[in-house]
């Protein structure tokens, strides 16, 4: 009976240090699959002024073009990927001179619209060919 109890002891704490480093090791990658870098986000801010706000005002709420936050946005794009967003931004966008501003100049604007709508940042900064297929779900 003693062995068995030590036994169940050894099992239980076992499976509780495996629970625990788990949960760290999730919680670590939730931080490391972070959608942009924060840097990357502030460079996006700048970018999005000088290219977007005009039509899409500072706030991101939409005056000639859609919101670019908000339950609008989200409903527009949650079905969709990051892939389709860059592509859809770079084909279309700025709406007087589609495809002038440069990828990384976008992975930036892209990045600030993320921060915007919720979605957190990480360690690895968002680039046009990376993580395409991730669909937009904060």
């Amino acid at each position: 009976m003693k062995i068995a109890n030590l036994f169940l002891m050894t099992v239980t704490a076992t499976g509780a240090a495996l629970a625990v480093a788990t949960l760290r090791h999730a919680r670590a990658d939730t931080a490391n699959k972070g959608w942009y870098t924060a840097a990357q986000a502030n460079r996006g801010q700048q970018l999005y002024n000088n290219y977007c706000a005009e039509c899409h005002m500072p706030d991101l709420t939409g005056a000639m073009g859609p919101a670019l936050k908000g339950k609008q946005f989200l409903a527009a794009w949650q079905t969709r990927t990051l892939g389709d967003l860059l592509l859809f931004e770079h084909q279309t966008m700025p709406a007087v001179n589609p495809g002038s501003v440069s990828d990384s100049q976008l992975a930036d604007i892209t990045a600030y619209i993320l921060m915007k709508n919720g979605f957190p940042a990480g360690k690895v900064a968002l680039v046009k060919a990376a993580e395409s297929a991730r669909i937009l779900k904060p």
